[in-house]
């Protein structure tokens, strides 16, 4: 049992390694949203209750002395522990309508475990449970099906969302998506079946390690680069009245739009591109909405109607044009300036847009005009 020991020995260090990396990176990110904010204490508690798992097994050698009863325990933290996982990531992911309604399922599974888990210790006076332990599994298996299935069907359909209503640069939210769908895929293949068999934990521990901490390095880096999707999950589709290009579509039919709109909507956000609204990095139709006074769906109908296109790939073409004139008349202008200057996050993603539309890097396009 040596070995065992030094495992859970192990996930102890690291899960605490991962918590003080989480409360240690509140002092790095100078500007978040509350939904990060939120994640972040949701992973803290996460690895907490792992600590506290794999120190109870150590401290009272439940594993080591009974298979049953470790099996038990561990069907009694990890649902609980996953739930405050999967809760980070929706939480980050999508509407507080949705939050609301993942948390209140997932808080409920979690009670029936705890319940059956204090029923099977009353009536068999044993941690074991006995016969009991099998409905326990049965209830633990579902609801580890549905802390893993349900997040990845929201990240699904909340990514496209983000891709085409944010104009910034999303490749940190991208990675950690791809994380997110990692982390949980290793969680629905193993951990189900590892728990019952010793050996497997053996194989299983280590990667589930080195998956949660490539999830919440993932995770922190995302906090650098908050600000373009802040305003595209949420539920309020109101517009702010007191802007300077407010119009009223409040009595419009909201199943179709107009010549009239359409002809209100295009110079409202001429207006909008003259003033230079487009230079806002974190610039999404969330914002937009806002500072135009046209509602979120009107602006959507709009690009999708009548541009045939997404809001994301009309900001990047008024960028890139933009970009394409100063480096043109301003040749002594870096690409840092001009990426800052046009709009775009980063110099990368200035470089990555001339490459997408022309084959060539920004100098090299310049030198060609020359």
């Amino acid at each position: 049992m040596d070995s065992l020991f030094t495992l859970q020995y192990t996930c102890l260090l690291v899960f605490a390694m991962l918590m003080l990396q989480l409360l240690v990176s509140r002092l790095y990110h100078n500007t978040t949203t509350p939904q990060y904010e939120k994640s972040r204490l949701l992973l803290a508690a996460t690895t907490l209750i792992l600590v506290v798992h794999y120190a109870l097994q150590i401290s009272l050698e439940l594993r080591a002395n009974d298979d049953n009863v470790g099996t038990v325990f561990n069907m009694l933290f990890y649902p609980i522990a996953d739930f405050f996982l999967a809760s980070s990531i929706v939480q980050i992911q999508t509407s507080r309508k949705t939050m609301r309604r993942y948390a209140i399922v997932g808080s409920l599974a979690c009670l029936a475990i705890i319940g059956i888990f204090a029923f099977g210790w009353y009536t068999s006076g044993s941690m074991a449970l006995g016969q009991t332990r099998r409905v326990m599994y049965i209830m633990f298996t579902l609801t580890m099906i549905y802390f893993v299935a349900s997040p990845i069907i929201i990240i699904r359909r909340t990514y496209q969302r983000i891709s085409n209503e944010t104009g910034g640069d999303i490749s940190t939210y991208g990675r950690y998506t791809l994380a997110s769908y990692l982390l949980l895929c290793m969680l629905s293949l193993t951990l189900i079946f590892a728990i019952t068999w010793l050996p497997a934990l053996f194989v299983v521990g280590p990667l589930l390690l080195f998956t949660m901490f490539l999830f919440i390095s993932s995770f922190v880096a995302l906090g650098f680069n908050m600000a373009p999707v802040e305003d595209v999950l949420t539920d309020d589709d109101n517009c702010n009245t007191s802007s300077d290009y407010c119009d009223d579509f409040a009595n419009d039919d909201p199943a179709t739009i107009s010549e009239g709109q359409i002809e209100r909507i295009s110079n409202i956000l001429e207006r909008w591109v003259t003033d230079g609204g487009f230079r806002d990095s974190s610039a999404n139709i969330g914002k937009l909405a806002q500072q135009t006074g046209v509602s979120r769906i009107r602006l959507s109908q709009y690009f999708d109607q009548y541009l045939n296109s997404t809001f994301r790939i009309w900001l990047s073409g008024i960028r890139f044009a933009e970009a394409q004139r100063l480096v043109k008349a301003h040749p002594e202008y870096n690409n840092d300036t001009i990426s800052v200057y046009c709009g775009f996050s980063s110099r990368s993603q200035l470089y990555k847009i001339f490459n997408d539309n022309t084959g060539m890097s920004p100098r090299e396009w310049r030198e060609m005009q020359g």
